[in-house]
């Protein structure tokens, strides 16, 4: 209704709403985990071994060049989360617009991301390459699969936020918000890959109507 006040919710209740949505909307870990490996484990039977690997690098480096463009996004939007005119809309173009520019640029960038590379993610990745084959292929599938998860929930909470800020003021949004939110992404998504074992990630509620 015209002129009518928005409701608060600070960023401890936004990251909950989020949290709420995925354990309502995401299956069971373990049936989490089981389709993710599936899903691999079709790729690898249907690809050359050389095929497959080159595959997998190619779509880890693009999972992870998403993650950081996306986070940088979330991070900017995240200053203006109160803007007026920040619609769903408009937050869902900038993430497909995100999206293809990462994708355009992806291609040339596995050399230097698994190359020689001093990133601090993928120096595991660095050692084994071109050493132990079967070893970086684990490892690559591991990276491959972590980051496609943490994708994933990255975008999700793009999503809740948009939905949240349509009818709720989020205060709260400090500095320390963008840490909050990439720690609980973070953990959220080592919880629903069996890397971590904890009965719930976050106890808080949603905010009420």
């Amino acid at each position: 209704m015209a002129g009518k006040s928005r409701k608060k919710a600070d960023i401890q209740a936004l990251i909950a709403t989020f949290s709420s949505h995925v354990s309502e909307n995401y299956p069971a870990p373990e049936v989490y985990r089981e389709n993710l490996t599936s899903m691999l484990a079709a790729k690898k039977e249907r690809m050359e071994s050389v095929a497959y690997v080159a595959s997998l690098e190619k779509n880890l480096v693009f999972l992870k060049d998403l993650v950081t463009e996306g986070e940088a996004l979330l991070e900017y939007l995240l200053e203006r989360i109160n803007v007026q005119g920040l619609t769903a809309e408009k937050i869902n173009a900038a993430l497909g617009a995100l999206e293809d520019k990462v994708r355009s640029g992806t291609s040339g960038r596995v050399e230097k991301v698994l190359g020689d590379s001093d990133e601090d993610d993928f120096a595991e990745l660095t050692a084994l390459r071109g050493k132990d084959q079967e070893a970086y292929t684990e490892k690559l599938e591991f990276n491959y699969i972590y980051f496609m998860a943490f994708r994933m929930l990255l975008f999700e909470f793009f999503g809740v936020m948009a939905a949240i800020r349509d009818e709720y003021e989020i205060t709260g949004v400090d500095e320390a918000a963008m840490g909050l939110i990439q720690g609980n992404i973070e953990m959220t998504t080592n919880y629903y890959l069996g890397n971590i074992s904890i009965g719930e990630v976050v106890d808080d509620k949603p905010p009420s109507a």
